[in-house]
Parts: structure tokens; sequence; C-alpha cells
């Protein structure tokens, strides 16, 4: 999905930077963009491994270096996999880390850069109308007692419409958004183990939407001139989507428990 939505911004004259941790990839990507955007914009890879907060701020410091404003920030790192928590070395499960600390990780630390932007907006791809609430938010902040795949799913999305809301509600220049993809035709799933793996393909095949199609659904409210500021929900097909229960009494709660999160990282 992320592939689709930079070679999309590519076919829109956008220089686009890439973040990702295999590097013969993220090259390859970047060759795709060139061929659809031309010569003109700046197409680049930055290597990084989003499991790790404090990769994620080493990375934007690179970014940081050689940028002064940032348009539109895209997030759609991922892991599909049947394995219960696994920590990290920092303490957080790999899943909540690559579907949500590290996401507000890129945030946090680019919002300086967002707002010499006209028109900014951050695009966190995910479950936006799918998930359910996490409803032992204070009890289990972490999700370190309650976990299973459920649980990290709502966990996920939920803590994503949190803090996008909260975030917007302290940057109203910048426009935060909150997507869900649907199904689509992607790598998804390589991770599960075979008896898993090969229905999921065999779905993918029959009933999944390419990725450009989805690209598309995705990026529309990147290119909407109505969306100025705020937050915002979007369903797979790009139409309003609403959120969960609980969105008023769990936000502050919520955002202030990662913005605990990431500090904690950066004295580590």
């Amino acid at each position: 999905i992320g592939r689709g939505i930079a070679l999309r911004l590519a076919k829109a004259q956008a220089s686009v930077a890439i973040v990702g941790r295999r590097e013969d990839r993220g090259n390859a990507v970047v060759e795709e963009m060139r061929t659809v955007g031309g010569q003109e914009p700046k197409f680049e890879f930055i290597s990084c491994d989003a499991f790790l907060l404090n990769n994620v701020k080493e990375c934007v410091q690179k970014f940081k270096a050689e940028h002064s404003s940032l348009d539109f920030l895209v997030l759609t790192q991922g892991i599909a996999t049947t394995q219960g928590r696994t920590e990290t070395t920092e303490g957080i499960d790999q899943k909540l880390s690559v579907h949500f600390y590290s996401r507000m990780c890129f945030i946090h630390n680019l919002l300086a850069l967002m707002e010499n932007s006209p028109s900014p907006r951050v695009l966190s791809v995910l479950s936006a109308g799918v998930h359910s609430p996490y409803k032992s938010f204070r009890d289990d902040p972490d999700l370190k007692k309650n976990y299973s795949i459920k649980n990290a799913a709502d966990f996920a999305g939920f803590y994503n419409d949190l803090a996008l809301d909260a975030l917007s509600r302290e940057n109203p220049h910048i426009a935060f958004i909150h997507s869900a993809p649907g199904l689509v035709k992607t790598e998804w799933g390589r991770q599960f183990p075979s008896y898993l793996r090969y229905p999921v393909r065999l779905m993918q095949l029959m009933v999944c939407k390419p990725v450009h199609e989805c690209a598309e659904y995705m990026c529309e409210a990147l290119f909407n001139p109505e969306i100025h500021g705020g937050f915002h929900l979007r369903s797979e097909k790009a139409e309003p989507a609403s959120p969960t229960s609980l969105q008023d009494e769990a936000r502050d709660f919520v955002w202030n428990h990662t913005k605990d999160i990431i500090m904690k990282t950066e004295n580590s």
C-alpha cells in the first residue's frame, strides 16, 4: 500500500521520500517513481527499522538535515503475524510499535517541518471505522495484561483515532487523517504459517482490490481541496467513517500515555 501511494504521489509530480527496512526494495520503488514522475521531482529512500522509536528519531534527523518543510506525511508500516506479544528492546510490542507508536513518533518529530507547509496533511493507513474500541485503555494502557490478536488490532486502530484527534486539536493548521484500506492485493500475511498464508493468498486473488485502486482512494484525502486541518476518518472508498465509542472519554488519557512512551525512549 505504501508503494502504491508513493507511485500515486510521484504521478502527481510530488517529490517523495520513502522509508523502509530493505534498501533493495526501497531503491526499486525509487526507480518506479522516476519512471512515473520523471526526473524533475526528487525521489529518495531512507533506511529505517520502525520497530524501534529511537530508529525513527534517527531517520527523522536525517530527513530534517536535507528538508525544511513537509506537505504530506503518510504512514503505512505494518506487520501481519499470529505471534503473541513480542517486545522490542524498548519494551514495546512489535505490532503496537509499527501500527501505532512508531507512527506517532514520526508525527511528533516532524510537526515543526509540517508547520512550514501551506496545507500539511498526515495520513495513517490502518483501520478507521473498522476496529472496536479498546476498553481497557486505563487499566492496561500498554496491552501487557490482556494481549490477543484482536485486542492488538483494536488497540492500534483505537489509539490511532485518539492520538490523531488529539494532535488535530493541538495543531489546527494540520489535517490528520486515519483511513482503512480494505482488502488489497499486497504481500500482507507473508509471515503467516502456511495453513493461513495460502487461504489469504486465494482470498486476495478473488476479492481484493489492486494496489493502484487502493492508492487512489487513500490519496483522496491528501488531494481534497476542501480539507483544511482537523481530524478525519476515511473508509476504504474515501468516504467519511464513524469514530468508535469512548472517543471523547479516552482521548486525553491515551495521548498523554503516548507522549510519555515517546519521551521515555528519547531518554533511554
